[in-house]
């Protein structure tokens, strides 16, 4: 009986069916990412815009630190609570925000916040911002890391 030999046009038909599976597994998993791609992946923001996010349940704000950014939340997590209101005993350890200027709504990167407990634990460097060091922000009691690869205070 003859065999095919496989070839760059001709490949044996099991290993073209794994290829395909493959294929198709990856595509489905690249929809998930995007179906779920606000709250999986923060930090892939290009292209998306506060309105949007918005309609979406996310949470933006002007910070009075800076009025001129606007901060998103993801929705499920929100802002956290300010010192004195309730579920301020029970805030993450960590957030995540989203960064836009607010006159254009370009996205301009993350801000990341931890409790004071948890930057006692280890003060994590934040090599983005200048000095490389978290800032305290007493207003929401939290340690922030702008993201930004500029200075948004100056």
């Amino acid at each position: 009986m003859y065999q095919r030999q496989p070839t760059a046009d001709n490949e044996r038909p099991g290993r073209t069916m794994k290829r395909v599976l493959a294929l198709v597994l990856a595509s489905a998993a690249l929809v998930l990412l995007v179906a779920a791609g606000s709250t999986a992946v923060p930090a892939k923001a290009d292209g998306v815009t506060p309105a949007q996010l918005e309609q979406a349940g996310w949470t933006c704000i002007r910070p009075h630190l800076n009025p001129a950014l606007l901060l998103c939340a993801p929705p499920g997590v929100g802002l956290p609570p300010l010192p004195g209101t309730p579920g301020f005993a029970d805030r993450a350890p960590s957030y995540e925000f989203l960064v836009f200027e607010f006159a254009t709504g370009a996205f301009l990167g993350t801000e990341h916040l931890l409790r004071p407990d948890i930057y006692q634990q280890g003060q994590p460097p934040c090599p983005q911002q200048p000095g490389g060091q978290y800032l305290y922000n007493p207003r929401n009691d939290l340690w922030f890391c702008n993201r930004l690869g500029f200075d948004p205070s100056s």
